[in-house]
């Protein structure tokens, strides 16, 4: 028998993909920003820094920043992505009710320690994950108020 994902964690995991996404294309967006678009080649940006008294030593070294800044977003931007698909995947089956119970619980085993160790990064959606996670696990019910003796 498959496990059913319950509406409480099931909206909080939808919440926490969706914003676990936004901020992977947000961080590409600022890596490609960091990469190739402050660059040398950026002449205002060059202009700007020569009007405020830089040296070509200052600006070099400004730029070199800029390079290793954005290589290094470049590549936070790759593992979170990788992450992200990975729980993309992971979290939609659990959505959809493919998983069985014991591997249901495994999955939201993992959604609790990702979501622990994501608080440092994206407090959001770790916090989301972490709700979410130690709720399943738990094997809490929705409680749905039903009269007896009808």
């Amino acid at each position: 028998m498959n496990h059913i994902m319950d509406r409480t964690p099931r909206i909080v995991t939808i919440i926490g993909l969706v914003f676990e996404g936004i901020s992977v294309v947000v961080m590409g967006f600022i890596a490609f920003l960091f990469k190739f678009y402050l660059n040398a080649d950026n002449e205002s940006l060059v202009n700007l820094l020569t009007e405020d008294g830089a040296s070509t030593a200052d600006i070099d070294f400004v730029f070199e920043i800029y390079g290793f800044i954005g290589n290094l977003l470049i590549g936070l931007a790759i593992v979170i992505g990788i992450f992200f698909i990975v729980n993309l995947v992971l979290f939609t089956k659990l959505i959809k009710g493919k998983y069985s119970e014991e591997t249901a619980k495994k999955v939201y085993l993992y959604q609790a320690i990702y979501g622990g160790v994501n608080i440092l990064f994206n407090t959001f959606v770790g916090i989301l994950y972490l709700i979410s996670g130690v709720m399943g696990r738990q094997g809490r019910r929705d409680e749905i108020n039903v009269r007896e003796g009808i």
